[in-house]
């Protein structure tokens, strides 16, 4: 769900979102914070994603 979400607040595919949010590290950050993340509001959590991204050269 949160993948869609962050598709649909930046107008991506599903595809470029993937592989925007594997390539910076986004994947990672929710695979290894699910358990804290999931408790969270959907917009915080994709505002967290971008800083994550960006700390790692995502330009979004």
């Amino acid at each position: 769900m949160i993948i869609r979400k962050f598709a649909e607040r930046y107008n991506l595919s599903l595809d470029k979102t993937f592989d925007y949010l594997f390539s910076h590290g986004g994947i990672k950050y929710l695979v290894d914070y699910y358990n804290t993340e999931h408790l969270l509001p959907v917009d915080d959590t994709i505002d967290e994603l971008v800083l994550t991204c960006r700390d790692a050269g995502g330009t979004l």
